[in-house]
């Protein structure tokens, strides 16, 4: 990292600790979230045999790093146009890159934390979620969700110009991908046409790549498509972001 790039980090990073709905979002909704669906549908009988806690548990791991991550790209960009930060930083040292670069960094620890976080409660034998021996390579799922999610929010950022409008905005895609995408229950019980329509939704793909890491649901082979699926589409936003991101 460069010394701008630090240095943003550092107030990124403190503003985050201090932000309540920030450390909500981050940490107490997807530990209740991953609760009360363990909790209320953890004993329905699996696909693939078994019941879902592990599909479940796995499943709001991958809808914690999408939540983060959109949030991630999206809240300090909205928050400093809104109060002229960015405008500020036009007169230092600073490029719009630096900016990016900060606001990964610390959006990548907090989702890496939060992924150790919820797979810890998780793994109680109040919840029951059994890793399998491939579980550390779970990070490849962590670092391929939130690279697709966190161009996702600068985007966003990028485009509407309220903060407020930017976080309903960033709520309504991230919910509305979580719930067609599986996150919030397997995709085989869901209604026929969001069955059709989830392999197409980034979630589901995260799922499909930590799912079969973290508990041993699913093949290599639907690793690697989903993994090319959220590299490839992914880098397209996060392109997108780059030339779209302005310190204006």
């Amino acid at each position: 990292m460069t010394t701008a790039t630090t240095t943003l980090s550092r107030v990124m990073f403190t503003a985050d600790l201090r932000d309540f709905a920030t450390l909500f979002f981050t940490f107490v909704f997807p530990a209740g979230l991953l609760v009360g669906l363990v909790l209320g549908m953890g004993q329905i009988p699996s696909p693939h045999g078994g019941n879902s806690v592990n599909e479940i548990s796995a499943n709001v791991v991958a809808f914690g790093i999408a939540f983060v991550a959109v949030f991630a790209g999206a809240q300090h960009i909205s928050a400093w146009r809104e109060n002229g930060m960015l405008n500020v930083l036009r007169s230092a040292p600073v490029g719009s890159g630096h900016v990016l670069a900060a606001q990964a960094a610390v959006g990548a620890v907090l989702a890496i934390v939060q992924a150790v976080f919820l797979i810890v409660i998780a793994v109680t034998p109040w919840l029951g979620m059994q890793l399998v021996p491939t579980a550390p390579l779970g990070v490849l799922g962590v670092a391929l969700g939130y690279f697709f999610f966190f161009g996702l929010g600068v985007i966003l950022a990028n485009l509407v110009p309220s903060m407020t409008a930017v976080t309903m905005l960033s709520l309504i895609v991230v919910i509305g991908l979580g719930l067609v995408g599986g996150a919030m229950m397997p995709v085989e019980y869901m209604p026929t046409w969001v069955q059709d329509v989830a392999p197409y939704t980034p979630v589901f793909h995260i799922r499909e790549v930590l799912t079969f890491l973290l508990v041993g649901v699913g093949d290599w082979g639907q690793v690697g498509i989903s993994s090319a699926y959220l590299l490839v589409i992914g880098a397209g936003l996060f392109l997108v972001a780059r030339k779209t991101m302005r310190l204006s």
